[in-house]
């Protein structure tokens, strides 16, 4: 599950759930401050019981984690911190364009994503460029609010559920188990 924050203003909070090849989008809010927000977070939490959560903490976000770990719900509960290096520090600049671009990979190897023009269009509108050193670099959310695009927070709630690599849950118990994966 993962939880993109917005407070005020035109930015909307979302949630999302992403399992295997399925993404959804549980919920889209504006307005609502980070106490409130926690609140929706923790009920779906305890609805989806999801193997992790990631939370962006960059600005407001962090209130939402500090909330979450006050309240105890610290298992499977991951900051998102998208402007720091990315993991492969060679191909994307930050780590917001790793996960972006690994969102990419898995929509082109045929993701089922909600039928949404909102999630569309913010899939759809970031650009990128290279960095000095080649690495993918994505826009500034300040130059997309230039050319008149909203903040892409469904898009970010997508990208930030790669931003932790699970395992299936499923065991296999027997080689019929073990024959449906082949």
């Amino acid at each position: 599950m993962a939880v993109d924050v917005a407070r005020f203003g035109d930015g909307r909070s979302v949630i999302g759930l992403r399992q295997g090849r399925l993404f959804r989008i549980l919920a889209k809010y504006r307005g609502l401050d980070t106490v409130q927000l926690t609140r929706r977070v923790i009920d779906f939490e305890e609805r989806e019981q999801p193997d992790a959560s990631v939370v962006d903490s960059d600005g407001l976000g962090a209130g939402v984690v500090d909330q979450l770990r006050d309240r105890g719900f610290t298992s499977g509960l991951h900051e998102f911190r998208g402007s720091v290096p990315a993991n492969d520090a060679t191909k994307y600049f930050k780590r917001r364009a790793e996960v972006w671009g690994l969102a990419a990979d898995w929509l082109h190897a045929g993701a089922e994503i909600p039928d949404d023009p909102e999630l569309e269009t913010d899939l759809t509108a970031v650009q990128y460029g290279f960095s000095a050193k080649q690495q993918i670099q994505l826009e500034k959310k300040d130059d997309m609010k230039a050319r008149g695009c909203a903040s892409p927070d469904m898009g970010d709630t997508l990208a930030m559920t790669f931003a932790v690599q699970l395992r299936s849950r499923h065991v296999p118990r027997s080689r019929a188990d073990l024959a449906w994966m082949r």
